[in-house]
């Protein structure tokens, strides 16, 4: 479907993994304050770190969601427009260490749950290890990036998570006559903290817990320092264990039994998803991959092929429909096939609008042309009926006499054929001009119709007329 315009923007920048809430906070509120005060246009901005208090939200702190709504347009700034809008915002938020990226709130949550990727394309990248895969990902961002396309492009940081290694060592916690949990639940209470009461306050309840102030947990020295309760006296925890920092993976991603990396695209304004995938494809056609590692595409891609497959069933299930139909209306396969193979001649005008307001082909713009041909399809039976009437009023066929005859019973349409393109216009024009929710969709619907009742006009009123007295001629 063309994008549709929700009237509100979610800014989803993200940030390297391993990054500290208070960072979080503080690169979030620096986004929302940008966005407020240098925007006139924006009404509110609500920005989030991290996860909400559901298990339906797994976002690490390194993604930042925040939502802005706009005031109405008449009181936007003058030339103001959406994309401007959106491509100023983007210059302005060039901020160091956040990647870019923006949708519409409905579509980015439908985009997230149908194909797990944020953005309205991307890549996913599988293979066998992560270290591999951060690489190739890497290198599949540098070379869309130098695409004039290409909007925002970001790979997952999956290999930068930062951990505490506390490696116990058996032979000294059997030295001193203890055990390993004795030493994991003073770590467990001691950093991430233990409940010892409740707060009540009203129908209210808050746990009450305690833990390890910060200068006893700020690095590997202090750590190490931890007391530990030993048979003989207190030892410290540097004594029954080995503290080390290591990079690891902090997110771990698996489909089809593989891991995998996401890269996030978002095209720029006008670009398509499918001519990004097709300009993509050519820039990654030469990338190699070690074996058993390969990537596709997803996001709008995918749905654009899904629908493109049934629609090879859905678009001859129902031309072969409308010619059953014309045949049991009409009662004759002479004239049903003159009506149903007249019919593409309807298509050239909605074709020609199409090109004038560089509509893309969409499914929108393929529901439009169905309607029109169902339209059109109408009129053209009518015609048949009129002309047939009109022929078989005749006491004797000569050739000049069936001309006029098909003279008169195509002047007849006139009217009738006129008030029926005037009616659709006038209700379908209008929807060119509105700029509201919807409109996108709305748009692609009506303009195939619009130009094609013009050509319909045509057909209805000239062509099958023409074919219709050859068809005569010949019997």
């Amino acid at each position: 479907m063309p994008p549709l315009n929700e009237q509100t923007y979610i800014y989803m920048p993200v940030t390297p993994y391993g990054i500290g809430i208070n960072m979080a906070k503080e690169l979030t509120q620096k986004t929302d304050k940008i966005l407020k005060e240098n925007f006139p246009e924006v009404a509110t901005v609500f920005g989030k770190a991290g996860r909400a208090d559901t298990a339906t939200d797994p976002a690490p702190l390194s993604m930042i969601e925040t939502i802005i709504t706009f005031k109405p347009q008449s009181e936007w700034r003058d030339g103001m427009t959406y994309e401007k809008l959106l491509n100023e915002m983007e210059s302005t938020l060039q901020i160091k260490g956040l990647t870019n990226s923006w949708t519409y709130p409905i579509r980015g949550r439908i985009d997230m749950l149908l194909s797990g990727i944020r953005t309205p394309l991307g890549i996913k990248l599988y293979g066998d290890t992560s270290e591999e895969l951060a690489l190739y990902a890497q290198k599949i961002e540098q070379r869309l990036k130098a695409y004039g396309g290409t909007q925002s492009v970001f790979a997952d940081k999956a290999n930068s998570g930062y951990y505490l290694n506390i490696d116990l060592d058996d032979a000294k916690i059997a030295e001193y006559g203890i055990n390993k949990n004795l030493i994991l639940d003073t770590i467990s209470n001691g950093f991430g903290g233990m409940t010892v009461a409740t707060l009540y306050e009203g129908v209210k309840r808050y746990p009450i817990s305690v833990r390890y102030e910060q200068d006893k947990r700020a690095d590997l020295t202090s750590i190490g320092k931890i007391r530990i309760k030993t048979p003989y006296g207190y030892a410290p925890l540097a004594t029954f264990a080995k503290l080390y920092y290591k990079e690891a993976p902090s997110i771990l991603k698996a489909e089809k039994g593989k891991k995998v990396i996401f890269i996030y695209i978002t095209p720029t304004q006008g670009t398509t998803s499918q001519a990004y995938k097709k300009e993509g494809a050519k820039l990654l056609a030469d990338l190699k991959l070690p074996t058993g590692y390969y990537f596709e595409w997803a996001g709008e891609s995918e749905y654009l092929e899904s629908a493109m497959e049934r629609l090879l069933f859905i678009v001859p299930i129902t031309l072969f429909i409308t010619f059953i139909l014309i045949y049991l209306g009409l009662k004759s396969l002479k004239n049903a096939l003159i009506v149903f193979f007249t019919l593409p001649f309807a298509t050239v005008g909605g074709i020609l609008y199409l090109d004038m307001l560089n509509f893309n082909f969409s499914i929108a713009v393929v529901v439009g042309f169905l309607s029109l041909i169902g339209v059109a399809t109408e009129t053209a039976i009518v015609m048949i009926i009129y002309l047939e009437e009109a022929v078989g009023a005749l006491t004797k066929r000569t050739k000049e006499n069936v001309k006029q005859a098909i003279f008169e019973g195509a002047v007849l349409r006139v009217r009738p054929k006129l008030m029926t393109v005037f009616a659709i216009l006038g209700g379908l024009i209008p929807i060119m001009y509105i700029d509201g929710v919807g409109s996108e969709v709305m748009q692609r619907i009506a303009a195939p119709m619009i130009g094609g009742v013009v050509s319909s006009a045509v057909l209805t009123l000239i062509i099958i007329p023409a074919v219709y007295y050859i068809s005569v001629r010949k019997e």
